[in-house]
């Protein structure tokens, strides 16, 4: 009997060890960026939990390209949380570092006071001229990852506006489209409509009011996504999704591509 209550105790033992071992290796992963997916979760709830704002879930779905339909994911497949990022920040201190070393080596094999005050003299210039090369690299990144928020930061339009067209479906049947699904398209323009012009999609968002007297005067508009017509059958077209900055919906709206706007090119 005593074998026995020895035994289950040490089954027991093991057990809570294996549950503690598997959470630890689970908050170990979030921290590193990765959560794995749990029964029930959703992108909406994952993007709540870890980036705070549920609308942001369009982000995870583009940073796992493994999912291809994010209504559907499931339990232990890994979803990571932030994108991919270079590591080169970290070499450029090691050099600063390693160079300085070099030069208090030959300080003790100088043996005269006119050759030590000469290595005192080198010693500054180095270290000077590679701390701007460190903050000049920063610069740049920072620039890139503004362009992407002026693109798809909306504008400002009347109550009604409508565009020159709109997304009637497409080719998957999907609930939501992304970056290369194919669309079709009806417009409503004068305009001619060729195979190779690009478009931008948009749909109504909040009603802006005046800070002062509270009263209507317009609407904000949410850009979604640029598309290309690759293809058209009368009064149909078909179009390739080029770049979504959203999820783009049946029903979102077209309007005409602004090259100044959407081709903005980072400045060096």
């Amino acid at each position: 009997m005593k074998r026995l209550m020895g035994c289950h105790l040490i089954v027991a033992l093991a057990l809570s060890l294996c549950f503690a071992l598997s959470i630890m290796a689970q908050e170990k992963k979030e921290t590193e960026g990765v959560y794995t997916i749990k029964k029930g979760d959703t992108l909406w709830d994952i993007s709540e939990k870890f980036l705070k704002d549920p609308f942001l879930w369009p982000k995870l779905w583009q940073r796992n390209p493994y999912i291809t339909n994010p209504h559907w994911i499931y339990p232990g497949n890994p979803v990571r949380l932030s994108a991919f990022e270079e590591a080169k920040k970290e070499e450029s201190p090691k050099v600063v570092e390693e160079k300085p070393r070099e030069v208090k080596e030959v300080k003790p094999e100088a043996a005269e006071v006119k050759e030590v005050k000469e290595v005192k003299k080198v010693e500054p210039p180095p270290v000077v001229e590679k701390k701007p090369e460190v903050i000049a690299e920063k610069k740049p990144v920072e620039e890139k990852k503004v362009i992407p928020e002026i693109r798809s930061a909306g504008f400002i339009a009347g109550f009604d506006y409508k565009g020159i067209g709109v997304i009637l479906d497409n080719k998957e049947g999907k609930n939501l489209m992304a970056e290369g699904d194919v669309l079709y398209l009806a417009f409503k323009t004068a305009e001619t409509i060729s195979i190779g012009n690009k478009y931008t999609i948009f749909r109504a968002s909040d009603i802006i009011r005046d800070p002062v007297t509270e009263k209507k005067i317009g609407r904000k508009y949410s850009i979604s996504g640029n598309i290309e017509i690759i293809d058209h059958f009368g009064k149909f077209y078909t179009a390739r999704v080029l770049e979504a900055f959203d999820a783009i919906y049946n029903g979102d709206m077209i309007q005409p591509y602004s090259k100044e706007k959407m081709e903005i090119e980072p400045k060096r």
